[in-house]
């Protein structure tokens, strides 16, 4: 059994990001992240009929193209892949397409239709495609879907579950019955884009988009000479319970006791550089977000050291809900990678949602050389709905 303390090292990425409401029925927003191509799926190089592809969810599109990509990028073929014992994770939450089927007449339904639509098989697909013989899990828990896969892939790797996890999460927008909710929860933007920690913030922009990372542990990407984006030293999960109501709000002390737990062994806070936050735009969540990182990791750097920095990959492509962790995480690895900061579109100084300077905070709003302050970088990605995180480090 792999030491359930080894580190994990990301060795594949795959990933295709975007970028009157009082009547009963209606949505207040007119704009979306939407990606193109959902149905330019070559589906015969996966070996799958006409007739099946043409039932399929495209998002069980998206993720067979992710996950070949994620394998490419690690440089390994598809041959030397199949029968291997590999995990997958996956995480998704809307059920666009399956709704779409309830307008079709019975006459027109298919065998196909209920694997074409079910969630275990969006994780079940990938595993058959590929022959992959690992545990193979659907996980919707909200926003957080994809970093929830996240750890329980790097728990299954530690434990000896799997050999390697293919692990991440995604989102396509098909109907408009779920704006229409969301706009009644006043929780979506009307401008449809989403303005972390901005005063401008008015909800949240909804995008598509489907992220896809191969897991092996350290060691064996060391020996097997991989490349390495990234280390994955610390994963955890917790929920708000009570603490706080309705259920939709975050919860400023649970978020404080995930980040504790995090940074309580191996990692000192002050050693974190760069916090890839939830941040999706909203009035509650942004601050109460910020003040749980600031009292934990900002608050605890050493008197005179550099504010720490966070940011988050929702104004620039929206957020893409199921997918969204996922797509922090690769934003944190390619940051990594170019040894450069980016900045969080829609933010200034003089439109903040928050005060930066007395949390000890920084949001970056042009681009920076990302200085190493040791051996390592470090940074996290932080704080899905109902409290995920996860703590990367790179060399």
């Amino acid at each position: 059994m792999v030491d359930r303390e080894e580190d994990i090292a990301v060795v594949g990425i795959g990933c295709n990001f975007p970028g009157d409401n009082s009547k009963a029925g209606k949505t207040h927003t007119t704009k979306a992240a939407l990606i193109g191509g959902l149905n330019a799926f070559d589906h015969k190089f996966f070996g799958i009929t006409d007739g099946e592809a043409a039932q399929m969810d495209p998002q069980q599109k998206l993720l067979l193209e992710c996950s070949y990509r994620a394998l490419e990028d690690a440089g390994i073929p598809m041959e030397k892949a199949s029968a291997t014992r590999t995990g997958v994770f996956i995480g998704l939450m809307n059920k666009d397409y399956e709704l779409t089927l309830i307008h079709n007449s019975p006459t027109t339904i298919t065998h196909y239709n209920g694997t074409g639509s079910a969630m275990s098989i969006a994780a079940n697909r990938i595993s058959y495609t590929f022959n992959f013989t690992g545990p193979s899990l659907a996980i919707d828990s909200a926003c957080s879907s994809s970093l929830v896969a996240l750890h329980y892939a790097c728990q299954a790797v530690r434990q000896g579950d799997c050999e390697m996890a293919l692990c991440g999460g995604v989102s396509c927008i098909l109907e408009p019955r779920v704006f229409v909710a969301l706009s009644k929860a006043k929780m979506i933007s009307p401008e449809g884009t989403s303005k972390p920690f901005s005063s401008r913030a008015d909800g949240y922009g909804r995008g598509e988009g489907c992220g896809i990372v191969l897991l092996k542990p350290l060691r064996k990407a060391v020996n097997d000479n991989d490349h390495v984006w990234g280390i994955i030293t610390k994963t955890a999960i917790n929920h708000d319970g009570h603490t706080v109501t309705p259920i939709t709000k975050p919860s400023m002390a649970q978020q404080e006791e995930l980040l504790h737990t995090i940074y309580s062994t191996q990692i000192d806070p002050p050693h974190v550089q760069y916090i890839e936050a939830h941040g999706t735009g909203t009035p509650v969540g942004d601050p109460t977000e910020a003040g749980s990182i600031s009292r934990v990791i900002a608050k605890a750097r050493p008197p005179g050291s550099e504010a720490l920095c966070i940011g988050s990959v929702k104004g620039n492509i929206g957020h893409t809900e199921s997918a969204a962790g996922v797509a922090g995480l690769i934003k944190v690895l390619l940051m990594m990678h170019h040894e450069t900061i980016v900045p969080s579109l829609f933010y200034s100084e003089d439109s903040a949602s928050i005060d930066a300077k007395a949390l000890n905070l920084k949001v970056p709003t042009t681009v920076e050389k990302w200085e190493k302050t040791g051996p390592v970088g470090r940074a996290a990605v932080s704080l899905e709905t109902k409290s995920r995180s996860k703590l990367l480090k790179f060399s």
